[in-house]
C-alpha cells in the first residue's frame, strides 16, 4: 500500500486531526511540514492518485525545500493534475468540482472536498484538522484540475500552447479599445484649443477643456500600464510553461538522442523561445492589439482631414512591399548568423569541456585560435545580417517620414482651400503618427518573423519527437524483483553507417551474481550498462530483466530496480542530503547515515563542519577529493537496494584504499544483487564470478583468473580526446 491509498475522512468521522489513522499522511523527508505540503498530500489522497511518495517527491522542485504555491501547481500537473484557478465567491460553489485547493487571505491553505454522501468537508493545512464546511460561506480562491486537452494530430505544441491563453484576447482588447478612445482624447483637445480658444479668443472654453483632457491622458496612461501588466503576467507564465516543458522532453528523451545532438544544441534549443516570446509578448504584441482599432482613427481621421486618411492607407501597402522584397535576404542572412553563431557555442562548450586535456597537450594557443576564428566568422555573419536589417529599417523609416509629409502636405493644402481648419490639422497630425506607429513596429517585428518561425519549428519538432515510452503504450508492470539478466541477440550502432559497438551478443546472468565486464577502451562496456538500464535501444535483439523486456517497463519504473554507479561523479547543486535522495526521494535520515556508512563515506561527511546539510555544485564540489564524491555517488546507488547494481569504472584513477572500499562494498552486496561492472583492475576482476569481455563488437566469457593476468599484464591507457580544428577564415 502506497502513502496515498488511504482516505480522507467523512461526514460521519466528525472532526479528525492528522494524527488520527484515516487522515494519516506521511511527511516528505527533505521537504518542510507547511500547510502548503500538507494540501498537496491530502489533494492527492482526495483524488484517489495512485502513485507513491518517490513519484510525489520526483515531482516536487530539488533543492527547495519549502515549495510554494508555483511549485505545488507544478508538482500537481507533472502528476497529471493540471490546475486553473476561479475565484470563489460567497454562495457560488459547484460541488461537481470538487476536490479543490483553497487559498484564502490570512488563513492556511486548505482543500475542499465531499464524502460519499455529498458532504462539503475542509481540511486545514495549518491544524491538519478535517471538519464539515458550508461552502457557501467560504471565499477566496480557488485551484481546480482539469483534464488535459485532447490532442490534435494537425495542430503544433506551440499552437496548442497559444490556445490555452485565448480567453485572455478579449479582455486585451478591450483595454486596447478603451487605450485608443482615450487615446484620442488628446488631438480633440489640441483641435478645440486651436479652433475656440486661439482662433476665436475664448479662454473660458480652456477651463473646460482641460479637466477633460487630464482626465483622458491619465485614462490612456492608466490602461496601458494595465495592458503592460497582462502581458508580463503572460510573458511569465510562457517562460514557466514552455521552459519546464521543453527542458522536461529533453529529460524523457532516449539518452542516445540527446547526447549525440550535444549540450550546445541543447541549450540553442532552450534559448529559442526568447525569439518567440518577445513576439507573442513584446512590441509587436502591442501593435497587433492596437492595429485593429485604427479603424476608429481612420474614421476620425477621415471626418477631420479627407483625403489625408488615404496616406496611412497608402504607407501600410509600402510596407507590405518592403516586407515581401527584403524577405528572402533577411532569412537568409539571419540562417547565416544563426549557423554560425551556434557552431562558434558549439566549439567554446567542447574546449571549455577539454580545457585540462588541452592544457597537459600543450594546445591551448591553437586551439584560441580555432575559437577566434569560428568568433569572427559568428561575427562576420552577425554584422551582416545587422547591416541588412538595418537598411530595411532605415527605409521603413523614410515611409514613415514620407507619409508624414505627405499628410502635412496634403492637410495644408486643405486648410488653405478651407476644407479643414488649422486645429484639424495638427489633430490629423496627431493621429497620423499614432497610426503609423503601430504600423512600424508591426512591420519591423515581421521581419524577424522568418528567425521567429524557425524558432517555433525547431520547439515544436523537439516536442513533437516520441519520449522513451510512449504514454499510450506504457504498461504499468511493477519493478523487477530479481536481477535476472538476459541478452538475446542484441545488436547497437551509434550511428547508422558506423561499426556496431554490440553485433548480436547473447548471455544470461542469474540473480545475485557479481560480473565484471572488461575490455579495451571504447569497445562498449559502458554501452552494456546502459543497455541494462534502459537508457540505450538497441536496434535489434532483446534485454529482458526479471524475465520482461525492458521495453515493457515504464523507465521510471524500471530504473527504481537499477541503481548506477557512473564513471565521473555528476552530483548536482544542493545539499549532500538532497543529492543523496536523488537515489530514494523517501529516504529517511537514519537511511542516509546507513548507506553512507557502507560506502565508507560517512566520517568524511561527518567531518564536514555542516555535515549533511553541506551544499554541493558550483565550485563547492570542487573543494571534496574526487573520492569522496565517487562514494557519494555508489551512498547514493546502495541507497536505493535495487536488485540491480550497475559500477562503471568508478574507482578508475583513484589510490587503493578508495578501490578496496569499493572491493568490501561489493562483497557485502554479493548475493543480495546482480552486480555489472566494468574495471581493469585484476583484484576487482577475481572478485567475480564470471568475466564478459567485450572486443569487436562480440561478448565472450573468459575465465576470471585468464581475465586478471590480461588485466594486469595490459594497464589501462591515458585516453585523450582527439581534436579536429576548423579551418581557418579565407
Amino acid at each position: 500500500m502506497n502513502a496515498f491509498s488511504q482516505s480522507l475522512p467523512t461526514a460521519s468521522d466528525g472532526v479528525a486531526t492528522a494524527s488520527d489513522p484515516g487522515v494519516l499522511l506521511l511527511h516528505p523527508p527533505g521537504i518542510q511540514d507547511t500547510d502548503l505540503t500538507r494540501c498537496l498530500a491530502a489533494f492527492l489522497v482526495a483524488l484517489r492518485w495512485d502513485g507513491g511518495m518517490d513519484d510525489l517527491l520526483g515531482a516536487l522542485p530539488h533543492a527547495e525545500p519549502r515549495p510554494d504555491l508555483t511549485d505545488i501547481r507544478n508538482a500537481l500537473a507533472g502528476l497529471g493534475y493540471p490546475t486553473r484557478p476561479m475565484r470563489l465567491r460567497r454562495g457560488r460553489l459547484d460541488a461537481r468540482l470538487l476536490p479543490a485547493l483553497l487559498i484564502r487571505r490570512d488563513h492556511p491553505a486548505a482543500v475542499l472536498y465531499h464524502d460519499v454522501n455529498g458532504t462539503a468537508l475542509l481540511f486545514d493545512g495549518g491544524t491538519g484538522e478535517t471538519r464539515a464546511c458550508i461552502p457557501e460561506g467560504l471565499s477566496g480562491r480557488l485551484y481546480l484540475t482539469m483534464a488535459p486537452a485532447a490532442p490534435n494530430p494537425r495542430e503544433s505544441w506551440l499552437g496548442a500552447l497559444a490556445r490555452r491563453f485565448i480567453p485572455n484576447a478579449p479582455v486585451l482588447l478591450g483595454i486596447s479599445a478603451l487605450v485608443t478612445v482615450f487615446g484620442l482624447t488628446m488631438p480633440i483637445f489640441t483641435m478645440l484649443v486651436f479652433d475656440l480658444v486661439v482662433t476665436s479668443h475664448r479662454p473660458e472654453v480652456l477651463t473646460l477643456l482641460v479637466p477633460g483632457a487630464v482626465t483622458g491622458l491619465l485614462g490612456e496612461i492608466g490602461f496601458r500600464a494595465l495592458r503592460q501588466r497582462a502581458l508580463a503576467r503572460i510573458g511569465e507564465r510562457l517562460d514557466r510553461l514552455v521552459s519546464s516543458a521543453v527542458f522536461g522532453q529533453i529529460m524523457v528523451l532516449p539518452a542516445a538522442l540527446v547526447e549525440r545532438a550535444g549540450t550546445a544544441a541543447q541549450i540553442s534549443r532552450l534559448r529559442d523561445f526568447a525569439a518567440i516570446r518577445d513576439v507573442l509578448t513584446g512590441s509587436f504584441a502591442l501593435a497587433l492589439l492596437d492595429l485593429p482599432f485604427t479603424l476608429l482613427v481612420l474614421g476620425l481621421l477621415l471626418v477631420l482631414g479627407g483625403w489625408i486618411a488615404l496616406v496611412p492607407i497608402l504607407s501600410a501597402f509600402a510596407f507590405i512591399l518592403l516586407f515581401l522584397a527584403s524577405r528572402g535576404a533577411v532569412r537568409r542572412a539571419i540562417n547565416t548568423a544563426s549557423q554560425a553563431g551556434q557552431a562558434r557555442d558549439v566549439l567554446g562548450i567542447e574546449l571549455l569541456d577539454a580545457h585540462r586535456s588541452l592544457k597537459l597537450a600543450g594546445a591551448e594557443g591553437r586551439w584560441a585560435e580555432a575559437y577566434a576564428a569560428a568568433a569572427a566568422r559568428a561575427a562576420l555573419a552577425s554584422a551582416r545580417a545587422a547591416a541588412l536589417s538595418s537598411r530595411v529599417t532605415a527605409t521603413a523609416q523614410v515611409i514613415v517620414t514620407l507619409s508624414g509629409l505627405s499628410a502635412m502636405t496634403l492637410g495644408v493644402i486643405a486648410v488653405l482651400a478651407g476644407g479643414m481648419s488649422a486645429g484639424a490639422l495638427i489633430a490629423g497630425m496627431m493621429l497620423i503618427w499614432r497610426v503609423l506607429a503601430p504600423m512600424q513596429t508591426a512591420f519591423l517585428m515581421l521581419s524577424r518573423w522568418e528567425q521567429t518561425r524557425a524558432s517555433i519549428r525547431q520547439v515544436d519538432g523537439m516536442m513533437s519527437l516520441e519520449g522513451e515510452r510512449p504514454a499510450a503504450t506504457r504498461r504499468r508492470l511493477a519493478a523487477p524483483e530479481h536481477g535476472d539478466i538476459v541478452f538475446q541477440r542484441v545488436s547497437l550502432r551509434y550511428l547508422p553507417t558506423a561499426e556496431p559497438v554490440l553485433a548480436g551478443a547473447s548471455f544470461a546472468i542469474r540473480h545475485g551474481e557479481l560480473i565484471a565486464v572488461t575490455g579495451s577502451g571504447g569497445s562498449g562496456k559502458s554501452t552494456l550498462l546502459r543497455l541494462v538500464a534502459g537508457l540505450y535501444r538497441p536496434q535489434s535483439g532483446v534485454v529482458r530483466i526479471g524475465g520482461h523486456d525492458v521495453r515493457a517497463f515504464d523507465p521510471t519504473v524500471l530504473r527504481r530496480a537499477v541503481a548506477y554507479v557512473p564513471q565521473s561523479p555528476d552530483l548536482l547543486y544542493g545539499t549532500i542530503a538532497q543529492n543523496l535522495r536523488l537515489g530514494l526521494p523517501s529516504a529517511s535520515d537514519e537511511d542516509l547515515h546507513r548507506a553512507c556508512a557502507e560506502a565508507h563515506v560517512l566520517q568524511a561527511v561527518e567531518a564536514l563542519p555542516e555535515g549533511m546539510a553541506t551544499r554541493l555544485g558550483d565550485n563547492a564540489t570542487a573543494g571534496l577529493p574526487r573520492s569522496v564524491l565517487v562514494r557519494l555517488c555508489l551512498a547514493r546507488a546502495l541507497l536505493r537496494n535495487a536488485p540491480v547494481l550497475l559500477l562503471d569504472e568508478p574507482v578508475a584513477g583513484l589510490d587503493d584504499d578508495c578501490a578496496e572500499a569499493f572491493a568490501a562494498v561489493i562483497a557485502s552486496r554479493r548475493g543480495r544483487s546482480t552486480i555489472l561492472m566494468t574495471t581493469h583492475r585484476p583484484s576487482h576482476v577475481r572478485l567475480a564470478d564470471r568475466v564478459l569481455r567485450i572486443a569487436d563488437g562480440l561478448v565472450e566469457e573468459v575465465p576470471p583468473a585468464v581475465a586478471g593476468r590480461a588485466a594486469s599484464a595490459a594497464p589501462p591507457l591515458l585516453r585523450m580526446p582527439v581534436f579536429q580544428p576548423p579551418g581557418r577564415p579565407t
